[in-house]
């Protein structure tokens, strides 16, 4: 009777701990998928910058965004018991997604709350194979002149925007004012560099969101910007072209993913991962 207690006793034990030999089922909190993004026609890391990527498990609701250097971590539920939040047995897809990228998506299989290894994709730590690599749709430049506002300047700053296509059939939305003679454009939304806030808005009242196709090599416009109209604080911002380019490949879940209102005129626009170069202006 004795040795039965002692035998009862060392299962409860084992059982408390995180890993349990008798049942197979994993306990251990804090799992992770984790890997590397690379951006297509972006030098690598430390040359190049490969943040803000958005990586999100579909049917999950689990996602973050990538690193500097590309890398990511996702967190996976510690329980595999779907009432507490664990994940369900069956494949999963994850989206790795850049506004001005291809979408790329890797499936991925768990039991009992496990990643399920596969030689081609992901070991069992949930560390994948390969790097992911997203290819380029379109790039957007931002050059601001001058870049450096000093004391006295009371000229327009002028905003020159280059849009390089790559691939045949591209069109975006953008804000102008088109009439018989000519075309103005507009929408610009200065960020602070700091606080990644929206600190002002450059937009004609009476110009509307309009498609526009973008020919191969590339487009080039400028928008003026009044100085005298900004009244902003000595500091270091982003100007950003409110720009999106037309696609139907993007599920809705996804956008749903991204947030609310992510393509509104407004801070909101900032939720959208897009990859740009440029668009520095400093007031001194």
């Amino acid at each position: 009777m004795k040795k039965f207690f002692l035998f009862l006793f060392g299962i409860f034990m084992v059982s408390s701990c995180d890993y349990n030999p008798f049942f197979g089922k994993d306990k251990i909190s804090n799992r992770k998928i984790s890997g590397h993004v690379q951006l297509d026609k972006v030098e690598f890391y430390p040359s190049g910058y490969h943040e803000g990527v958005l990586v999100w498990i579909e049917g999950l609701g689990i996602k973050t965004f990538t690193d500097i250097d590309g890398s990511f971590e996702l967190t996976l539920p510690a329980a595999n018991d779907i009432s507490s939040g664990g994940i369900a047995d069956g494949e999963y897809t994850i989206h790795f997604f850049m506004g001005n990228y291809q979408i790329s998506i890797l499936k991925v299989k768990f039991a009992a709350g496990q990643v399920v290894a596969d030689p081609q994709v992901i070991d069992i730590d949930g560390t994948l194979k390969r790097t992911i690599i997203l290819k380029r749709i379109m790039g957007l430049k931002t050059t601001v002149s001058p870049e450096i506002i000093t004391s006295g300047f009371d000229d327009d700053i002028i905003v020159a925007i280059d849009l390089t296509a790559d691939r045949i059939d591209l069109y975006v939305k953008l804000r102008k004012l088109q009439d018989r003679s000519e075309t103005i454009y507009t929408g610009l939304l200065i960020q602070n560099s700091s606080t990644k806030k929206l600190a002002y808005t450059v937009n004609i009242d009476s110009a509307s969101l309009d498609r526009e196709f973008i020919a191969r090599p590339s487009k080039n416009f400028e928008i003026n910007i009044n100085y005298a109209d900004l009244n902003l604080p000595k500091d270091t911002y982003e100007v950003i072209p409110y720009i999106f380019i037309e696609r139907e490949d993007i599920p809705a879940a996804l956008l749903s993913a991204i947030g609310f209102g992510y393509n509104d005129f407004s801070q909101n626009f900032f939720q959208f991962p897009f990859k740009r170069s440029g668009g520095k202006l400093v007031i001194q």
